[in-house]
């Protein structure tokens, strides 16, 4: 679909001194499949919105493959400094920012592993160079109205429950161990999530929602406003029914069963935190063999404005709309 389906998120805070706007997207994907011109009308949307941030929850890259030739490296990076021109860029890590392609793998039912871990040393070095554009890889970026948190989920985390030799698919889902999660938060400096500053705006981000709505989970980042993730490709729930699903749930997600819970942001009061971000590539070039489909889904995008609206105080204001391009 040739449009983008956009979120608009707007909560009270007055806490925060000053008005602000966080433009928020997920799973790119970036593959040979995204092409320069869909790169191009998602900065050019992000500069129409005039953010004070821009934010990635994860899954930059479809694989480590993906950015191997220095042509590929350096499409990406291109349009990360054109997102670091419009407004400070930060960036986490999703599973698919350490993985690397099986040479043994041919498809869904090869029986073999689609995927090894490995660090992104390559990915990393290049956002490093770029100005204005950072990975938080368990770090802070923080100026003078923002407190931003990247927290990264371990591959490990989202390995769990998958053997040796075979690949996760809707026939053999994989899991994200929570107990690894807990390990990995608690192993966190608590400088970072502990005594955050009163009067900014205080963002965890981070690729999957999964526990987030786990009191064990939630209990070490309750200082944030916000929790903003992605990893779900909105639950794969096609637009029409999209649009009279009023749930949570969606109709299947990346290694998960069919209907997961936590696919969808689903705000009805105030005091909800977690933003599931929909994806750029909903099926993306790894879906093989039905990557085809990606062009029955639109670009999922989102802004988050903290204000000083009072009416917001008892109801944010919430819009979802299809925007063509």
């Amino acid at each position: 679909m040739k449009c983008f389906y956009f979120s608009k998120y707007r909560f009270y805070k007055p806490e925060v001194k000053k008005e602000l706007k966080f433009f928020l997207m997920s799973d790119i994907h970036f593959s040979p499949k995204v092409t320069s011109k869909t790169l191009e009308i998602v900065a050019k949307k992000a500069a129409s919105e005039k953010p004070n941030y821009i934010l990635i929850a994860g899954d930059l890259v479809d694989s480590l493959d993906a950015i191997q030739s220095k042509a590929s490296l350096k499409r990406l990076t291109a349009w990360l400094s054109h997102l670091g021109e419009i407004a400070p860029t930060l960036i986490v890590l999703g599973n698919h920012d350490y993985y690397r392609k099986n040479p043994e793998y041919s498809g869904v039912f090869s029986g073999k592993r689609h995927w090894y871990a490995e660090e992104p040393h390559l990915l990393a070095d290049a956002i490093k160079d770029i100005d204005n554009v950072r990975l938080l890889d368990n770090d802070v970026y923080e100026d003078k109205n923002a407190y931003i948190f990247g927290f990264t989920q371990s591959p490990d985390y989202f390995q769990f429950d998958r053997d040796e030799n075979r690949t996760t698919s809707i026939f053999h889902p994989g899991s994200e161990d929570k107990s690894i999660l807990l390990y990995d938060l608690h192993q966190l400096d608590h400088k970072l999530i502990r005594d955050l500053p009163k009067h900014k705006a205080k963002i965890a981000l981070l690729h999957s929602p999964v526990f987030l709505f786990d009191s064990e989970v939630s209990s070490y980042l309750y200082e944030f406003d916000f929790f903003v993730t992605g990893h779900m490709h909105s639950g794969v729930v096609p637009p029409v029914v999209n649009d009279f699903w009023r749930s949570d749930r969606g109709l299947m997600a990346p290694g998960k069963l069919f209907f997961p819970r936590h696919a969808r942001t689903h705000i009805t009061e105030p005091y909800q935190k977690t933003i599931v971000c929909g994806a750029i590539s909903t099926i993306q070039d790894s879906a093989k063999p039905i990557t085809f489909l990606n062009g029955a889904f639109p670009i999922n995008i989102a802004t988050l404005e903290f204000s000083h609206r009072e009416t917001l105080e008892r109801k944010p204001d919430i819009k979802h709309q299809y925007l063509s391009f």
